[in-house]
């Protein structure tokens, strides 16, 4: 049983914590809204990790079992869904956490194509179990500054149009990241809803 669980720890302890304070916004050290998607995609990662997204023609074995594929309309907009992942040996490949206030760290990065042809980062989504919130919240709130809304469950930092939230959704501690200026480029490609027909009395 030892050497399982080393294994498994040794996929989410090599990557920084990110605790380091930084003048950029939201910056979680790993990533941040708004960089390149080739910045992390060609990252410094430690051996046997690589960045895996949905529009990769070649994706290693295992990597069908993270949720990544994204929607048709969502597809056509142009954005590309990622994460991190990690040989676990034999060319089996999981998703590799990071570790993020002392808690370990699912994340899922979202990009799009902007005007220019680049793939920018707009959406940055993280699952930590549910009782690091408390830990997390206090790390962040430290390396952020002071929130726009915190409530024992619930938390919301704005800079500019950026966003990031946390909160506790009885599952686990949520954090989720922004940019509500792409977000609008992104709700500009997809397709407008049907007007409702009146019926007719």
């Amino acid at each position: 049983m030892l050497r399982p669980l080393l294994a498994v720890l040794s996929l989410i302890i090599a990557l920084p914590a990110a605790a380091e304070p930084s003048p950029r916004p939201f910056d979680i050290g790993l990533a941040q809204i708004g960089m390149r998607l080739n910045q992390l995609r060609f990252a410094a990662f430690p051996a046997n990790t690589r960045l895996v997204c949905s529009q990769d023609q070649e994706r290693p074995n295992g990597a069908d079992r993270t949720p990544l594929a994204l929607p048709s309309a969502m597809v056509a907009a142009r954005v590309n869904r990622c994460a991190l992942f990690t040989d676990a040996g034999k060319d089996n490949w999981v998703q590799r956490q990071v570790i993020l206030a002392g808690a370990p760290t699912d994340f899922w990065f979202m990009a799009i194509e902007d005007e220019t042809g680049a793939e920018r980062i707009f959406q940055m989504t993280g699952r930590q179990p549910r009782e690091a919130f408390d830990k997390t919240a206090a790390a962040l709130i430290e390396r952020w500054g002071p929130p726009a809304l915190k409530t024992p469950h619930y938390i919301r930092w704005i800079n500019g149009s950026i966003e990031a939230q946390m909160a506790d959704d009885n599952e686990g501690t949520v954090l989720f990241l922004m940019d509500t200026k792409m977000h609008q480029l992104l709700d500009s490609r997809l397709p407008k809803p049907k007007p409702k027909k009146e019926k007719k009395e």
